[in-house]
């Protein structure tokens, strides 16, 4: 699973952000893209390599290497 680069698209965050926060299309696409925003800006950070939906539906991130390392270490 490290390969994932991106496999949520800002309309599955929205339908996400309907189905687990029952808002209307319009609110759940506005908050959608201030989400997928925050995800790159965590990307370009070297914070995560992505994210994605578990087969659970939940919305996940994927660590980088040195931001896995260092969980493991606090844990």
């Amino acid at each position: 699973m490290s390969n994932i680069i991106e496999s949520a698209t800002l309309n599955d965050i929205a339908l996400y952000l309907q189905r687990e926060e029952s808002l209307d299309s319009n609110s759940a696409h506005t908050i959608a893209e201030q989400v997928l925003s925050d995800f790159i800006e965590m990307r370009n950070r070297g914070l995560i390599k992505g994210w994605y939906f578990d087969e659970f539906g939940h919305l996940e991130l994927l660590p980088t290497d040195s931001i896995q390392s260092w969980i493991n270490q606090t844990k």
